[in-house]
C-alpha cells in the first residue's frame, strides 16, 4: 500500500504497515435491539466464521439460553446484516447486496425456554453455483414475543438479540481497501494525542486492516510506534479507527 504522511506541528505520522487479509472474524459481538434482552437471553457464539465453495450446502447453528426466572416464548429467523456508520456498528437489513437469508432454511422457528434452558437452532444454507464469490452476512435473530397489552392505550415492547455469521464463498474475490485519511489535532503541547484513521472497502468481501503508525519529530527522530489493532472493514463501508500517542513529547 502507498505510504501516506501528514504533518502535524512537531509530529510526522507515517503509516508504515497495513496488512490486508480476507477475514471472517467479526469484532462487533452481539447485536441487540433492546438492552433488556441481553439481561434475560444469552446467545452463543456471538459471531462465527464460515468459508464454503460455490454450490455447497452446509449448516450453521447457534444456541440461545434463558437466563431469566420465567419461561420465555421465542421465535427465530434468519436475517441479513450490514455495516451501519463508520464506527463498527451493524444493522439488520432485508435483501441487501450481500444477502444470504434467501438461501437458508431454519429449524426450529418457534419454541419456549424454561428458566436455565437452552435450545440449538440450525440453518441449512444452499449456496448457488455461479458468480457468488465474495462475502455474505447473516444472523440468527431471536425474538421474545411481546405480551398482550392490558387495556387500551397500553404499549408493549418486544425484545431481540442476534448471533451473527460471516460467510466467505471461495473464488475470485475483489479486495479493495484504501486509507482515506490520518488526522490528529493541529497542535498538542504535551499529549496524549488522539489519532484517527479512516479506511474504505470498495471490494466485495470483508477485509481486516491492521498496522503500525510510526511517529517522528520534526528532525526525523522516531518518537514512538503505535499499534493499530486488527479491525474488519465491510464491503461498501468505511471504518474509523482510533489510536493514541500516550508518550509525552
Amino acid at each position: 500500500m502507498t505510504q501516506k504522511k501528514q504533518r502535524i506541528t512537531l509530529i510526522s505520522l507515517v503509516l508504515i504497515a497495513v496488512g490486508l487479509i480476507a477475514s471472517l472474524t467479526l469484532t462487533f459481538g452481539i447485536f441487540a435491539q433492546n438492552q433488556t434482552s441481553v439481561q434475560s437471553l444469552e446467545v452463543s457464539p456471538p459471531s462465527q466464521e464460515l468459508q464454503v465453495d460455490p454450490g455447497q450446502t452446509f449448516t450453521a447453528s447457534a444456541k440461545v439460553r434463558n437466563k431469566s426466572r420465567e419461561t420465555v416464548p421465542l421465535t427465530v429467523r434468519i436475517e441479513d446484516f450490514t455495516a451501519s456508520g463508520d464506527e463498527g456498528q451493524v444493522a439488520l437489513t432485508e435483501q441487501g447486496p450481500y444477502s444470504l437469508a434467501k438461501w437458508a432454511t431454519l429449524s426450529p422457528q418457534t419454541f419456549s425456554l424454561a428458566p436455565g434452558e437452552e435450545q440449538v437452532v440450525t440453518a441449512k444454507i444452499k449456496v448457488p453455483k455461479d458468480k457468488v464469490a465474495g462475502g455474505y452476512y447473516g444472523s440468527f435473530v431471536f425474538s421474545v414475543k411481546a405480551p398482550q397489552a392490558q387495556g387500551a392505550g397500553v404499549a408493549t415492547v418486544g425484545q431481540e438479540i442476534a448471533s451473527l455469521f460471516l460467510l466467505k464463498i471461495a473464488g475470485p474475490v475483489d479486495e479493495q481497501l484504501s486509507l482515506d485519511s490520518i488526522t490528529a489535532p493541529a497542535f498538542s503541547e504535551f499529549g496524549p494525542i488522539p489519532l484517527n484513521l479512516k479506511f474504505t472497502n470498495n471490494g466485495n468481501v470483508h477485509t481486516k486492516v491492521y498496522g503500525l503508525v510510526n511517529v517522528s519529530d520534526m528532525f526525523g527522530q522516531k518518537v514512538s510506534d503505535i499499534v493499530v489493532n486488527q479491525t474488519n472493514v465491510f464491503p461498501g463501508a468505511s471504518r474509523q479507527m482510533k489510536a493514541t500517542l500516550d508518550k509525552r513529547l
